[in-house]
């Protein structure tokens, strides 16, 4: 099967998210669990890509500021790894973000997520930096962006202009 077929994306409200976090167990281990997880149960928007009726991936999105959108985390369940469901989840991510009127996106991989990077890379997004950032958006919103995204040592800040 490949993505196209049988796979609808759909809004996931909050009282009803408990049902994916079998999905991150299975992406993510120690503190990225963690906060995967926390994330999952209060970030605004939440999008889940359904196959016969059961969640087999899913994208956190979040609003930075006016504008500014953040790709927090995508999550594939192991067994529909490799069939471009991921690709589906940012592609239908950077299609809301344009519809909101958003003109640019981040997102954040480990370094050595070589998966995730080349998926981020194939849809436009560079890497970037604080500097970078902040001379778009001056010193004290990139600090605050950079705080709500969580960046931590050890990742890369990605990039992508759209609108």
């Amino acid at each position: 099967m490949t993505a196209q077929e049988n796979l609808g994306i759909v809004d996931v409200p909050k009282g009803k998210r408990t049902g994916l976090e079998w999905i991150l167990e299975e992406s993510f281990e120690g503190w990225y669990l963690m906060h995967s997880r926390r994330t999952l149960r209060d970030i605004e928007l939440v999008r889940a890509a359904m196959s016969s009726g059961k969640p087999v991936g899913l994208v956190m999105l979040k609003m930075l500021m006016e504008g500014v959108g953040y790709v927090y985390y995508i999550a594939v369940a192991k067994a529909s790894r490799k069939k471009g469901i991921g690709k589906l989840l940012l592609e239908d991510a950077l299609r809301h973000f344009k519809a909101s009127s958003v003109k640019e996106v981040f997102a954040s991989v480990e370094e050595d997520n070589k998966p995730s990077e080349a998926l981020f890379a194939s849809e436009g997004f560079t890497p970037t930096s604080f500097n970078e950032v902040s001379k778009k958006h001056g010193s004290l919103h990139t600090l605050n962006m950079y705080r709500e995204m969580l960046v931590v040592p050890g990742e890369v800040l990605l990039r992508k202009a759209i609108g």
